[in-house]
């Protein structure tokens, strides 16, 4: 068995981490451990990670003052990192397991060398349980992203051994992989950067199209529009970087239309108000772009564009 490494960034989370760290307390696996990097917290994060610290030898944390934003905390806890396997976990996310067997299988695809990151194979909001008590902003944010993961898996993956594997990287966000390919980032894009570096090295990236296997889903259930319109805003600042520096090349034909087209024609072939909401989240996505091009903002303060749970 691989030793797993969970890297958590956390800023100002106290009424979040608690269920975050919850969660990997008794995990079914052997040998892991999680590291969080505290930037520069002002509530309560750090006497929350504390007791999760005494609790178990599998958490350690270090007090850092970066204010960069996750990659930079990220960058510097890694360093810490003893895994073979990287995870990174957001303060916000759970990583969920339904149990012991379905872990081991997850983390065995690594056994295959040729295998160098696992993608999110679906949104951290596409959850059934959160979905029935959520508010509108997250069952828009749920069904939008989880129908333009769609039209990616569709156009850029291709299926073997009921495995999907990347054709391309595009616009897949990777944030399990192995040590060995991490690298430090610059852009608001750093798990889109990460899913080119590896493919590019030749390395096979997989999604798991089976729910029910280990993914991260989110732990909280409410988003305000407002927060949902930064998060489009950052994304389309971080499209804009990765196309600067001639990362990933995409453009209105060759990308948008498409997408757009799927996502709205399969949204509202599920039902009325499938089709609805994720009309909804369409167009707060290109207001989003919109004000991206009047935004002078670089990645340090790109990062303030998130949601404050």
């Amino acid at each position: 068995m691989k030793k797993i490494s969970f890297l958590i960034a956390a800023h100002n989370e106290e009424r979040i981490i608690g269920k975050t760290l919850k969660n990997l307390l008794n995990l079914p696996y052997k040998d892991y451990e999680v590291i969080i990097g505290l930037d520069g917290c002002t509530d309560k994060t750090e006497s929350i990670v504390r007791d999760f610290v005494k609790r178990s030898r599998k958490f350690k944390y270090y007090n850092l003052n970066l204010r960069s934003g996750k990659p930079a905390v990220i960058d510097n806890i890694i360093k810490k990192a003893s895994g073979e396997i990287i995870v990174i976990n957001d303060a916000d996310w759970i990583f969920k397991v339904d149990n012991e067997i379905k872990l081991k299988k997850f983390f065995s695809f690594f056994d295959n060398e040729k295998i160098g990151g696992i993608a999110e194979p679906f949104p951290v909001e596409w959850d059934k349980n959160k979905l029935k008590n959520s508010n509108l902003g997250y069952k828009i944010v749920a069904y939008g992203t989880y129908y333009w993961i769609k039209f990616q898996k569709k156009k850029f993956t291709y299926k073997k051994n009921d495995l999907l594997y990347l054709k391309e990287p595009t616009m897949f966000l990777t944030n399990i992989f192995r040590k060995e390919f991490y690298k430090k980032y610059f852009s608001l894009g750093d798990d889109f950067e990460r899913t080119k570096d590896i493919f590019d090295k030749g390395y096979k990236i997989i999604l798991l199209e089976d729910e029910t296997m280990p993914r991260m889903i989110s732990a909280y259930n409410n988003i305000k529009i407002k927060d949902l319109l930064k998060q489009k805003i950052r994304t389309a600042i971080a499209r804009k970087q990765l196309n600067q520096s001639n990362i990933m090349r995409i453009n209105l034909f060759n990308y948008y239309f498409p997408s757009i087209l799927f996502i709205f024609s399969e949204s509202w072939k599920r039902n009325l108000y499938a089709g609805f909401i994720t009309t909804i989240w369409i167009i707060i996505t290109a207001l989003g772009e919109l004000i991206s091009k009047f935004k002078k903002v670089d990645t340090k303060k790109g990062w303030t564009l998130r949601a404050k749970r």
